[in-house]
């Protein structure tokens, strides 16, 4: 067996000195032999090691507990400051930070959980302090790190005890000294208490969790006034979105009818898309949506004409009228189509050279007759009926024939004229409707909110006040 020596710190120091360094000295768990010992190990020592086992596992619950009491206050308190913050500033995620908030929290506790698991070292050094065994077991650990060699079984014939009055060298000293130390305290720790480590109750966590606990009681009963602004943020978001497909469907279908660059409905088209991506931008506010409706809609309405459905009543009575003097047929175009006028203006032009002159005056007559008709309906109108019937009269067909074709180019750009001014009066009817509902989302979702909070205020006084004692 080669030379051994006792560490230092098993040795006795004058003065005291031993009880200061216990003082001062850092605590360092000792290691498993198993870790640093290859081979059996002393029998005593395995007992150290199983009679460890069960001590490790309740010792690590105890910390798991603990662990428990520090998570379940961490998360109250926070739980207290966002019900708290949100009685401030309206938080729509707030139901969803609380449930991160317990999951963090959770997950917390598991990770600390599993650090927490002690070593053999460490439960060691718990049974010594808890069980009152003066360092026994750890010092019995210690030991077998630091003389590898002492670990394994005795050699045979090796006896512990303390001999007569023969001299022993050094080395064998030391060995009887570790080898009674690891039988003692394998001894110790077969007698200690088996009831340590029980789960304790941490006072100061859980009054804290207590307090925490009792501040979000009154914060979640009662009613939190920036629940009327989140629904109603919520309530302008859902109807911007909403009214933004709806605008989008308007300007698909000004689109579908204005196939002219220049054509006012083109334009709408195109400011009515600029104003749907706003809403989808911008959806909680509702101010800007407004403003930017209201601006698109005095701009629409700027171009409509207010004497539109006057002017396409007289557009029909004419071109009713005008069919039935060139076909000379009294139930000619009941539903005065400016097409079928057209046609008919055509064929009258092709028939002139085969008239006689008495037909053309009357034909020219009554074409005059309805001169004022066709001055309301269109000046150009109004301009190429007269050049149409002055030609007849005076028998010049072909000038009768380029002014009839005017005429009826007039009437069709007319009614393309009612047609667009009537799609804009309906976009803009459709744009009122729009706005008019962005504004009630908000002022409907508030006085929900407010009729909410009105029944759990009257709830909370109806249970107050209860029912009178017997």
């Amino acid at each position: 067996m080669p030379s051994l020596r006792l560490p230092r710190r098993l040795r006795r120091l004058p003065g005291g000195q031993s009880r200061h360094l216990a003082r001062s000295a850092p605590i360092v768990a000792p290691l498993d032999p198993r870790l640093t010992v290859a081979g059996p190990l002393d029998p005593s020592l395995d007992a150290i090691r199983s009679g460890l086992a069960s001590h490790r596992r309740r010792l690590w619950v105890r910390r798991i507990v603990r662990r428990w009491w520090l998570a379940l206050a961490g998360v109250t308190i926070a739980g207290a400051i966002l019900l708290s913050v949100a009685r401030l500033f309206p938080i729509e995620m707030l139901p969803t930070l609380l449930i991160a908030v317990v999951v963090v929290g959770v997950a917390v506790w598991l990770a600390s959980a599993v650090h927490a698991r002690p070593t053999l070292g460490e439960t060691a050094l718990a049974v010594d302090a808890e069980g009152r065994l003066g360092d026994r077991v750890s010092s019995a650990l210690s030991l077998a790190t630091a003389f590898p060699a002492l670990a394994g079984p005795a050699a045979e014939g090796t006896d512990v005890a303390d001999p007569a009055d023969a001299p022993v060298s050094e080395t064998a000293e030391a060995e009887r000294f570790v080898r009674r130390q690891r039988l003692d305290a394998a001894r110790a720790l077969g007698i200690a208490p088996t009831g340590m480590f029980r789960p304790r109750f941490s006072r100061r966590p859980a009054g804290v969790a207590l307090i925490a606990m009792l501040l979000i009681l009154p914060l979640t009963l009662v009613p939190n006034i920036q629940d009327i602004r989140i629904a109603e943020a919520r309530a302008n978001r859902d109807e911007a979105v909403k009214q933004a497909a709806k605008v989008e469907e308007i300007a698909k279908e000004l689109d579908s009818k204005g196939v002219k660059p220049d054509d006012p409905r083109t334009r709408l088209a195109t400011d009515l898309r600029d104003l749907a991506a706003q809403l989808r931008a911008r959806p909680e506010d509702l101010k800007a949506n407004l403003a930017r409706l209201g601006s698109v809609e005095a701009s629409l309405h700027s171009q409509l004409d207010p004497s539109n459905e006057q002017r396409a009543s007289a557009l029909t009575s004419l071109n009713r009228a005008l069919s039935r003097s060139a076909a000379g047929n009294p139930n000619a175009n009941k539903d005065g189509d400016p097409k079928v006028t057209k046609e008919d203006l055509k064929n009258l032009g092709e028939k002139l050279d085969k008239m006689t002159p008495e037909q053309r005056r009357e034909v020219a007559a009554a074409l005059a007759g309805l001169q004022s008709d066709a001055a309301q309906a269109s000046g150009a109108a109004g301009q190429a009926l007269r050049d149409a019937a002055q030609a007849i009269s005076q028998g010049q067909t072909a000038a009768a024939q380029e002014a009839l074709e005017r005429l009826g180019q007039s009437l069709q750009g007319t009614a393309d004229q009612v047609q667009t001014n009537r799609d804009l009066a309906r976009a803009a009817s459709q744009l009122q409707d729009t706005r008019r509902a962005l504004a009630d989302a908000s002022r409907n979702a508030g006085q929900q909110g407010q009729q909410g909070q009105g029944q759990g205020q009257g709830q909370g006084q109806g249970q107050a006040g209860g029912s009178p004692r017997p």
